[in-house]
């Protein structure tokens, strides 16, 4: 960098003078572009608004990067400059977002650059609209061309999200750069770490939680193409992956909220395998079909594709795959699936109890059971209480009816766990909902954490519910959910295990059995109507607690565990509500949805 060249160019809009409250935060993350990145910068320096900060993260590069973005710092007091090791793009702006001061935040990746109005133009635009969300123009800069990506003819606001997402031009450009946005709208929502395409899963999200969104005529972000980034070059096996689900997540952004998706972006592309540099085989994936090609041209097998394939990550030749009690093996193309016992024996000598801390509010795990599972039930209290975080309470709530002689009816193993901490308690039998709603009455101030009676719970599972809620004291976290989804005018419930919709969501159906964290008062108040729970959906606990969650305003959130499988006590299953609904002239769960809307028609506006 010729830093005297810099200063005789730069010199008359330096800003020597420290400010305190910016009213833009302008975030950049930087790696290994010292050919560029004094280009980005001057951009900034000559912006006809003053009124910013720059903050520039440089994520471990090992070239000028940092010495160029420092020595403009040094020239300027609005730029500013984080170091962390090497961790990504979304790294880089989060660690940006968390530092921001302005009232507005916009990024700038690093080897871009932006004409000298553009956050002039995009700050009167988002002000005077009252908006949460300002598009710039976006041109598509290589060496010896350019052309305009996004090109707007007039200051225009949009309101609807199917007009806000055509505005954006999404999905072809899902890019989180070339907008200035408000900070409240992001400040909560960090980009997923460890991945690639980190921009598509954010954007689309945020666009959706904007409430107005306005284009931006002759502002003009310059988006620098290079034939040699990572980009161009042959993908590796994470990259494939990461593009993959990236693709996945836009088809079902669109399709849950009734968006027109181009035909185009439903064919996806999800495996090549290269030699020498030479796509051998690829494979495709198209309406719920996947086909595997060889050199891209002959098709060669074309199958319908399971859950099980949806949620592989990786297409190998050899496969071991554990899920849910379940052994898959995936050999040449031939898949089997065995049954297999998992080893829950923890150390109970030293590890079991509840907890001997005091805490406010506490933490309470409740569940219930009845008769038929009564001789197995200490097997998943035994898991329950030998966890890494230990509960306040333990709480077993059986229905007096059902147990005419009380504590004398129940087995000795069970009886044993009281000595650890285990409280037996007696309530009305209401099924399947003793579980949450006595707990709730009788702890109204305190966390209520909900378990089945019927499983085996891995030694973190209370603590990645109760990291969930430290990060979040609002909503309603689970470590399962269905996803509500609206076909034509049919609702429909689907498994829901990915992790593109770990984020609140009114559309998580909890799935409380796997484990699910409630904060105090998340609930509307008749969830304690147990009359109205009879004569509703009498054995649709899961969905009457999400209607109810829905109702109160309160969001349903995925915890992000690493073992999302669950394992049944072995001889518990027989008897499963999963088993029943449905079947025998019991209700459906279809039937139990209508029965939730008619009751409550404004639930259908928040999904």
């Amino acid at each position: 960098m010729d830093t005297d060249k810099l200063i005789a160019e730069c010199s008359t809009y330096f800003i020597k003078v420290k400010q305190s409250k910016p009213s833009v935060s302008v975030i950049i993350p930087a790696f290994n572009t010292e050919n560029y990145i004094e280009e980005c910068l001057v951009s900034l320096v000559k912006q006809t608004y003053k009124d910013f900060e720059v903050i520039i993260t440089d994520d471990g590069s090992t070239d000028k990067t940092c010495d160029i973005a420092r020595k403009i710092c040094s020239l300027d007091s609005r730029f500013s400059v984080i170091s962390q090791t090497n961790n990504g793009p979304s790294s880089a702006r989060n660690a940006g977002i968390k530092n921001a001061k302005g009232q507005y935040i916009t990024f700038l990746d690093s080897d871009d650059w932006v004409s000298e109005n553009y956050i002039q133009k995009l700050y009167d635009a988002i002000t005077i609209n009252n908006c949460d969300i300002a598009v710039s123009e976006m041109v598509r800069k290589r060496k010896n061309s350019q052309k305009y990506h996004l090109k707007y003819s007039e200051e225009k606001t949009y309101e609807s999200l199917q007009e806000k997402i055509n505005a954006c031009k999404i999905p072809k450009l899902c890019y989180v750069c070339g907008k200035l946005f408000k900070k409240e709208l992001v400040q909560e929502r960090l980009f997923k770490t460890g991945v690639y395409f980190e921009d598509v899963l954010w954007l689309p999200e945020v666009i959706k939680e904007s409430t107005k969104l306005v284009t931006v005529p002759n502002a003009v972000y310059y988006y620098r193409t290079n034939n040699n980034s990572t980009v161009k070059q042959l993908q590796s096996i994470q990259k494939q992956h990461d593009s993959y689900k990236a693709k996945c997540y836009i088809i079902h952004f669109f399709e849950e909220n009734n968006l027109i998706l181009d035909e185009k972006y439903k064919h996806i592309k999800k495996y090549i395998n290269y030699v020498f540099g030479f796509p051998v085989i690829k494979i495709k994936e198209y309406n719920g079909y996947e086909t595997t090609l060889l050199f891209n041209l002959i098709p060669v097998q074309k199958k319908k594709i399971s859950e099980y394939y949806k949620i592989k990550k990786n297409k190998k030749a050899f496969l071991i795959k554990k899920m849910d009690s379940h052994l898959y093996i995936n050999f040449l193309g031939i898949h089997l699936g065995f049954k297999y016992k998992q080893n829950f024996e923890y150390n109970k000598a030293e590890n079991i109890g509840i907890s001997t801390e005091t805490r406010t509010p506490k933490l309470i795990v409740s569940l219930a059971s009845y008769p038929g599972r009564i001789n197995t039930v200490y097997k998943t209290l035994n898991t329950l209480l030998c966890q890494t975080i230990k509960p306040d309470k333990l709480i077993l709530w059986l229905a007096d009816s059902q147990f005419l002689n009380k504590e004398e009816d129940l087995p000795p193993e069970l009886l044993e766990l009281k000595k650890y901490g285990l409280e037996i308690r007696w309530c009305e039998d209401l099924k399947s909902y003793k579980k949450l709603v006595p707990a709730l009455r009788e702890y109204p101030e305190d966390i209520i954490v909900t378990a089945d009676d019927d499983l085996y719970y891995q030694k973190d599972w209370l603590e990645s519910l109760y990291n969930a809620y430290k990060n979040d004291p609002k909503n309603i976290y689970t470590r399962r959910a269905c996803r509500i989804e609206k076909c034509g005018n049919i609702f429909k419930n689907s498994p829901h295990y990915s992790n593109m919709h770990y984020e609140p969501d009114f559309s998580n159906q909890l799935m409380g059995g796997a484990g699910t964290i409630y904060p105090p008062h998340s609930l509307h108040e008749d969830v304690f109507n147990t009359d109205l729970i009879k004569e509703l959906v009498p054995t649709y606990d899961d969905i009457y607690f999400w209607a109810m969650a829905v109702l109160k305003g309160t969001k349903i959130g995925l915890v992000k565990n690493k073992d999302l499988s669950i394992y049944n006590v072995e001889g518990t299953q027989d008897g499963a509500l999963c088993k029943i609904n449905g079947k025998n002239g019991t209700m459906s769960d279809k039937e139990a949805f209508n029965r939730i809307f008619e009751r409550y028609p404004e639930i259908i506006g928040r999904i």
